[in-house]
């Protein structure tokens, strides 16, 4: 009886430890996605100015390395949006440059965070 006791406890010390351990290293891994993230979205916010040519973002943002599933344009308020949307630490933390444009013309590109 004491050594299945002593079998259960040290099992259980293992258990913790390997949830410890994955846990840590979801924890690194997500600073580094968010500070990435951010980089990512400032960089390609500050290199959008106002006037340039918007035909060709999108695929330069997913050859940076923005999500290609959430970086979509679309119509509001008379003008076309893009969300280019880096993922930081998932599933929720998402590092976003929001280009407004019209007529194919960059109107503003403004850097958002959405958690």
């Amino acid at each position: 009886m004491l050594g299945f006791l002593k079998k259960l406890v040290l099992g259980f010390g293992k258990l913790l430890l390997a949830l410890m351990l994955i846990f840590a290293i979801y924890a690194v891994y997500g600073m580094y996605a968010e500070r990435s993230a951010s980089r990512k979205a400032a960089a390609m916010c500050a290199s959008i100015t106002s006037g340039s040519d918007a035909t060709a973002l999108r695929d330069l943002a997913i050859s940076d390395g923005a999500s290609d599933f959430q970086t979509r344009w679309f119509k509001s308020d008379g003008l076309d949006n893009l969300f280019i949307t880096y993922v930081g630490l998932p599933p929720f933390s998402r590092h976003i440059c929001h280009v407004k444009a019209k007529d194919g013309s960059v109107v503003s590109a403004e850097q958002a965070h959405l958690d």
